[in-house]
């Protein structure tokens, strides 16, 4: 998606989530099959009033915060995959007429489609598509009457003036940039991986809440909330009196590793973001009247998935099970270190998302 280039990837590769304060990388490599951990690094910027820390309008100031990280944790890759923020990003699934044969190029038919609910002119973004309704295409050779009018298309589109900035970081840090794809298909490759179980993905960062629902590797529906962590620490700060940086800290005291039901305070602050997460999962059965599925699993992601008691407040207002997502589960690992890796997981599931492209999806 997005890519520069379509070469086979056999060397270790560098997965780059850069956040509005914290940037988080994880280096990657293929082991039979599978990909293995070989670092991970991240830099996490203070906030005090100040919520867009790392701005992409600096780039020589991103990229010397990535080399900084990469020279501080031994990393030895020099190609990259990084994500594009959820928020710059437009997803839509959109239905052109099917193609009458095997060769017949859809590009023309998806622009024309796409630039009717793109927010931008198709010209100023860069498209990417995924035919959705495989089946239906005709065959090499076939030449019978096609059956169906319409096909269903996945598109993602992004600014071309964004994808300039990231290739400017990353040209000033001195890496490849191979590809960008957005945290949506991240998330869905680390906590998902081949099961195709329709699944909400709920990605609460600290400014803002990722919600996707998807099946068998299609997000059917994207929504973000502004809305995340940063409600906690407000709260606390209100409440205590604290400054933000000692409510940060308190509110790490509430979170991993604590199997206790979530504080009425934090329980206060995170009600909106729970109502609208209920939303989005009603939504879903709204927009599938004629074949409604409800969804199967809930995976909460994100620095702020390890509050505690987040998981069992969720599992109340959706009445499902929900549970915080484990991105390692599909990484090989060193055992001594996973007490460590599981305290960090949900931080760097975008990240460990990206750099599992060092193995093609056919392979894994």
């Amino acid at each position: 998606m997005f890519g520069t280039t379509k070469e086979k990837i056999s060397d270790a590769l560098l997965g780059v989530d850069i956040g509005t304060t914290a940037m988080k990388v994880v280096e990657l490599v293929p082991d039979g099959g599978r990909v293995r951990l070989v670092t991970y690094g991240y830099a996490s910027i203070p906030v005090e009033g100040n919520a867009d820390v790392l701005s992409l309008d600096d780039p020589k100031k991103i990229a010397s915060i990535l080399r900084s990280i990469i020279k501080a944790s031994g990393m030895k890759a020099v190609k990259a995959v990084a994500s594009l923020p959820a928020q710059s990003v437009f997803h839509a699934i959109i239905s052109i007429p099917a193609p009458k044969s095997a060769k017949e190029d859809i590009r023309a038919a998806v622009e024309a489609q796409a630039g009717k609910v793109l927010p931008l002119p198709v010209a100023e973004m860069i498209i990417d598509s995924h035919i959705i309704d495989k089946d239906f295409l005709p065959k090499e050779g076939d030449t019978s009457e096609q059956k169906v009018k319409t096909v269903r298309v996945q598109v993602t589109a992004a600014p071309k003036a964004l994808v300039e900035k990231y290739l400017a970081v990353f040209t000033a840090a001195k890496v490849e940039l191979v590809s960008l794809e957005t945290e949506v298909f991240a998330l869905m490759r680390s906590l998902i991986g081949k099961d195709t179980a329709k699944t909400m993905i709920v990605d609460i960062g600290g400014e803002r809440t990722n919600i996707c629902i998807a099946e068998c590797g299609v997000p059917y529906l994207t929504r973000g909330i502004k809305s995340g962590g940063g409600v906690v620490t407000q709260a606390i700060v209100a409440a205590m009196g604290m400054s933000v940086s000692e409510a940060e800290s308190m509110k790490k005291d509430l979170a991993f590793g604590s199997a206790a039901p979530m504080s009425p305070l934090v329980l206060t602050a995170m009600k909106p973001l729970l109502h609208e997460v209920k939303y989005a999962s009603d939504l879903n059965l709204q927009e599938n009247i004629q074949h409604p599925k409800a969804i199967e699993k809930v995976i909460l992601t994100g620095g702020s998935a390890a509050l505690a008691g987040i998981d069992q407040a969720m599992t109340e207002a959706l009445n499902m099970n929900v549970y915080v997502g484990d991105p390692w589960a599909r990484v090989a690992t060193p055992p001594a270190a996973r007490a460590v890796l599981d305290e960090v997981g949900s931080r760097f599931a975008v990240a460990i998302g990206l750099a599992m492209r060092v193995v093609p999806e056919k392979e894994r």
